[in-house]
């Protein structure tokens, strides 16, 4: 075992169960499930391949209790009171082949909307009852015996849903013995705590999901990292107190989180995006720690081992999570413990793969891997006869297509026109808080080096180079370029782009509007403006964010709600009409206003670049045209359509 990592993987007891590293997997609703509420094989191919990558514990996406009277007629998550001997047999089927790796698994257990809508207000009639609620408390302890005679090793309750409207001040008025004082406020989780304890023994693990701190403002809007703020939701001070009494109910453990509003999908407290700095959580679960005797486990964004490492020798938490990580790479327990840190594929804090595709209504994945949740459809097998492949383009897709190719034993040989492989992510990688994007780079590089693919740097390929090597598989792979606006005084020295702005090739004064409120231009104006400059963003969309691929909901809103206290100006419904010596000229309902710019960055997106496809498609047995100089893509759609492609072609 590599000695610099040695703290991630001592084992550790919850409750008397003993856990064999502190990494652990926390709960994500990924794997489809049955109809009835069952494991799907193509779920427990999820799970078990975490597991054989290591991880030492692995918590499952939230599990629903049925309330007597409210059965479901079709699940579309695992419920173990649906069909519970159907349950009981996948369960089993699962757990063997998790414990066989010598990980354990915990079931978490959720109210969901299970009554949600009956609020917690002293209005007669409106409010659960006390024969509902002990209902709901019975219904806990039901699906708990179920999920300990399938396999499962421990359970999470999840203390948001249903429950968040008994805890919160907010929801919470009732006067009786489930409302007003902190005690009577979580009486309904220390019952449904002792409830599993009676049911299930008291050596069985019952864990808590619990939200620390809310970060609510009023208006219910979200608070951002370090903003001065009043809470209107649960502070850290009541969280902690009501620790102490949950512990002293039995409680085993806590499993940190913060945020608001279990089912809002916006929330980038609870789905942390790639503008949070790393370790989210870890003030949280340092100021629990020092309060309760049990393990204490925390997520968000701990992939830095650095990072994790520290926090454990610190006595910040007991148990490391990692969610999108694990999604990302499924063997990072494995190569973190073998001193391979820099073969871990980087999880890009994106939220597209996984969460974006959900609200979609397809299957989540991973952006970077697509191979999460398809196990059993997308293992890549070697080819049956190695082929000369020429990739023309050194992109995300182009990358991928490479390393693919190269994996099933074919030569590969790559043209890259500029100094380095990664495409636009080169350019990414430069902003504020966006390094992730050099470190799926430097992933590429290093797997296309092991796997021997010759890559010509600086080197712009042309129909006679690819014919000199007459290649039998040729990806077209040559990205995109900025898209043009033609406007009086766009060849003024003012005018700039975000690419160059980013990469320092134009160093723009205080002073500089926008123009588009894409993605890239919303990244680029944040950069500057966290560097001081006067922001203000032109789209001619009624709002920013809305072109193009959609972003996942916290992305997106915390991007908004980041430019907005570095003081940015949105203007919206607005096109630029021209650049004068004053400034940006932009028109809004019909009239005209001058923004007074040192420099105006253009961001209005991109098209296709110029490529051989047209000229080559029928020259050479197999010619495909992947990424984005074939149609516009965001980095989950360059990296799965060339893996797809290239993991298929004979």
């Amino acid at each position: 075992m590599d000695k610099q990592v040695r703290a991630l993987f001592e084992p550790y007891v919850i409750n008397n169960l003993e856990l064999k590293n502190r990494l652990f997997m926390p709960a994500m609703a990924i794997p489809a499930v049955r109809e009835n509420g069952t494991y799907s094989k193509a779920a427990i191919a999820f799970y078990v391949t975490r597991a054989k990558g290591g991880v030492g514990l692995i918590i499952t996406g939230a599990n629903p209790v049925i309330i007597a009277g409210a059965k479901p007629l079709v699940c579309s998550e695992p419920t173990p009171s649906f069909e519970p001997q159907a349950y009981i047999a996948a369960g089993l089927a699962m757990t063997g082949q998790i414990h066989a790796q010598g990980s354990k698994v915990f079931v978490q257990l959720a109210a969901g909307l299970a009554g949600a809508a009956q609020a917690q207000q002293s209005k007669p009639g409106s409010a659960m009852t006390t024969a509902e609620i002990t209902e709901l408390v019975c219904a806990f302890a039901d699906a708990a015996k179920i999920v300990k005679a399938a396999g499962f090793d421990g359970v999470e309750i999840q203390t948001g849903y249903l429950l968040d409207a008994f805890t919160l001040t907010l929801y919470n008025q009732r006067s009786d013995s489930y409302g007003g004082a902190l005690e009577n406020r979580f009486r309904i989780v220390s019952e449904i705590i002792d409830a599993i304890k009676a049911a299930c023994g008291r050596d069985y693990p019952v864990l808590l999901r619990m939200d620390m701190k809310s970060y609510l403002k009023a208006g219910r809007q979200q608070a951002l990292p370090g903003e001065e703020f009043a809470e209107q939701g649960r502070d850290l001070d009541e969280a902690l107190a009501a620790a102490v009494i949950l512990e002293a109910a039995g409680c085993d453990g806590f499993d940190v989180e913060a945020g608001f509003g279990s089912f809002d999908k916006s929330s980038y407290w609870k789905y942390p995006p790639v503008y949070f700095d790393k370790g989210v959580y870890l003030k949280l679960s340092e100021a629990l720690k020092k309060v309760v005797q049990v393990p204490v486990l925390a997520a968000g964004k701990m992939d830095n081992p650095d990072l994790a490492i520290e926090a454990l020798k610190k006595g910040m938490l007991d148990g490391v999570g990692l969610g999108r990580p694990l999604l990302a790479d499924p063997e990072l327990p494995q190569k973190l413990s073998h001193g391979q840190r820099d073969e871990i594929r980087p999880c890009l804090g994106c939220n597209d793969g996984c969460l974006a595709q959900q609200i979609a209504g397809a299957e989540a994945s991973c952006t970077v891997n697509p191979a999460c949740n398809r196990e059993l459809l997308s293992e890549i097998e070697a080819a049956q006869r190695p082929k000369k492949v020429v990739v023309v383009g050194g992109g995300p897709a182009g990358m991928e297509a490479a390393r693919v190719s190269a994996w099933r034993g074919h030569q590969v040989i790559l043209f890259e026109k500029s100094y380095r492989l990664g495409g636009k992510l080169k350019y990414s990688s430069k902003r504020i808080l966006k390094d992730v994007d050099e470190r799926l780079i430097a992933w590429y590089e290093r797997q296309l080096a092991s796997l021997k693919v010759e890559i010509r740097l600086d080197e712009p390929a042309t129909a006679e180079k690819i014919a000199a090597l007459n290649p039998e598989i040729l990806f077209i792979a040559q990205g995109s370029q900025a898209r043009q606006l033609n406007f009086p005084g766009m060849d003024s020295e003012k005018v700039t782009n975000a690419i160059d702005v980013i990469t320092d090739k134009t160093f723009v004064g205080p002073r500089c509007p926008a123009i588009g409120g894409g993605l890239a231009g919303c990244e680029a104006a944040l950069h500057l403006a966290m560097h001081r400059h006067k922001m203000t963003i032109v789209d001619s969309a009624p709002d920013i964010l809305t072109a193009g691929i959609p972003l996942a909901p916290a992305n997106k809103q915390m991007i908004k709600d980041l430019l907005v206290f570095y003081r940015s100006q949105m203007i919206t419904g607005a096109e630029l009409k021209a650049v004068t010596e004053e400034g940006a000229v932009i028109e809004k309902n019909g009239q005209e206003q001058v923004l007074p710019a040192h420099h105006v960055m253009i961001a209005v997106g991109f098209d296709p670049a110029p490529s051989l496809y047209e000229e080559l498609k029928d020259v050479y047995p197999q010619v495909y045209h992947i990424g984005d100089s074939q149609t516009i893509k965001n980095i989950r759609g360059a990296i799965w359509a060339a893996n797809e492609v290239a993991g298929l072609i004979e």
